[in-house]
């Protein structure tokens, strides 16, 4: 399977203009949303639903509370429920916040109803199902940055394949590496970032460009994060 997914973190307001460019482009993706957030504003649940009716939105617990060292079983669950009550239906993929799980934390998503979780590691085309990792983020990072992550996650295959591609730092580099190698090889592009992070940095001149750089894409399907879980 080719695939292409794309997906976005914190619910900031700013994913309105966000999925506005996403449609432009074809591409789909999860919007991944807490209830509240201390430190980024968080857009309405009629916001939500007017997102929803095009994009998948997933959970991304109650608070955006980390669970690498809490397992807290209320905000797992209660953002599965709020999720359910919201949007009529229930949702498939949850966003690990900050990237930060336990074994413990892993089996209280799956146990509250959610199918897929996604972490935020980078640099992987393998999008599921079970635990999912990210490929690029908008914001750009550094050679030492992919290589030190790489190397804190013990991701050595991943490595080796960044490596193949000269270890650019170049996001348009790097899309052409890994789309070619996934048209030969197979295996899933996954794009993400944070809206307000995109906002902070005037980054859409930037995201739209990529947006454009990976649309119609032939053999390429265009998927939600919770699609990858068939």
């Amino acid at each position: 399977m080719k695939t292409i997914t794309t997906s976005w973190d914190d619910g900031s307001p700013a994913d309105l203009r966000l999925a506005e460019l996403l449609a432009k482009y074809g591409i789909q993706g999860t919007f991944y949303i807490p209830k509240e957030n201390a430190e980024h504003a968080v857009m309405t649940e009629n916001e939500m639903i007017a997102i929803s009716r095009h994009f998948e939105i997933g959970g991304h617990t109650l608070s955006h509370k980390s669970l690498g060292s809490s397992s807290d079983r209320e905000m797992i669950y209660g953002s599965y429920s709020w999720l359910n009550t919201i949007l009529q239906k229930p949702p498939i993929a949850f966003c690990l916040p900050y990237g930060h799980y336990s074994d413990r934390s892993l089996e209280i998503i799956y146990k509250s109803g959610f199918r897929y979780i996604r972490t935020t590691e980078l640099l992987s085309l393998s999008g599921g199902p079970g635990l999912s990792h990210t490929t690029i983020q908008i914001f750009r990072h550094s050679r030492f940055t992919y290589l030190k992550h790489l190397m804190k996650h013990g991701r050595f295959k991943n490595m080796a394949l960044w490596m193949r591609s000269g270890c650019t730092d170049d996001h348009f580099r790097l899309l052409d590496y890994y789309l070619e190698y996934i048209e030969q090889q197979g295996g899933c592009l996954h794009l993400w970032g944070h809206s307000w992070e995109i906002e902070e940095f005037s980054l859409w001149e930037r995201l739209e460009l990529i947006l454009r750089h990976i649309s119609n894409r032939q053999g390429f399907k265009y998927v939600q994060n919770g699609e990858l879980t068939a």
